[in-house]
């Protein structure tokens, strides 16, 4: 089952409220039920791991990206488990015919809006783009898809909104506390909700591991940024 959980940010910056459905680690898995939770919104964030490196598997994550794109504004950034797929060069390949905006340290206009895909430059072919980015006149929206890059790399850089996956909501939830995270490990502090006013952490679409999550639903986000 999965939930959907709404979230406001101010900005300031723009002339009329921006409504994104955000959808962070789908996993290859099913995907038909987000559709009530997407429909409507100004666009779709996918923040990565829309595959399952664990089975290798693809192809359901990425008719997703191609359904989704046919339906609103997409853009993409790359997970984890993309990048460690072994075909990961020709899925890219793959993803850009989507449709969707395949954004790896890279950024579109949209509106009144910026919005750029971040991974961290050592394990990607793609050059560091915040320096550029974070220039950019008007409102910025940055997918990032590991919390705790944000913390390392972003925290201190000119961002409106960063929008984050990978934790799983720390699988399962006591007193309101992931208790494990890949990059994070044992009662992590970065899972989910809003860090800094500006990091929207998703607990993920998926649950690729097989572990129980509990206390700990699967979830689609809405973020309103006015």
């Amino acid at each position: 089952m999965r939930v959907l959980t709404s979230y406001t940010l101010h900005t300031g910056k723009l002339s009329r409220p921006y409504t994104f459905a955000v959808v962070s680690d789908l996993h290859d898995e099913p995907y038909e039920d987000l559709w009530p939770m997407i429909d409507g919104a100004d666009a779709l964030l996918v923040p990565g791991d829309i595959t399952n490196r664990y089975t290798q598997s693809e192809q359901t994550g990425l008719s997703f990206l191609r359904d989704a794109a046919h339906r609103l504004p997409t853009f993409y950034s790359l997970g984890n488990h993309e990048a460690r797929l072994k075909n990961t060069n020709a899925l890219i390949s793959q993803m850009k015919k989507t449709r969707a905006k395949v954004l790896i340290n890279q950024y579109v206009r949209f509106g009144e809006l910026w919005i750029g895909g971040w991974y961290n430059p050592k394990y990607v072919w793609q050059k560091d783009m915040m320096d550029t980015f974070e220039g950019l006149p008007g409102c910025k929206v940055l997918l990032c898809h590991k919390p705790d890059d944000y913390i390392q790399y972003l925290r201190e850089r000119d961002v409106d909104l960063v929008v984050s996956g990978h934790a799983h909501g720390g699988q399962i939830r006591l007193l309101n506390r992931g208790m494990y995270s890949p990059g994070q490990h044992f009662f992590p502090k970065y899972t989910k909700g809003i860090v800094d006013n500006r990091m929207v952490i998703s607990a993920g679409a998926g649950n690729p591991n097989g572990l129980p999550r509990w206390n700990n639903p699967c979830e689609v986000l809405r973020i309103t940024l006015d």
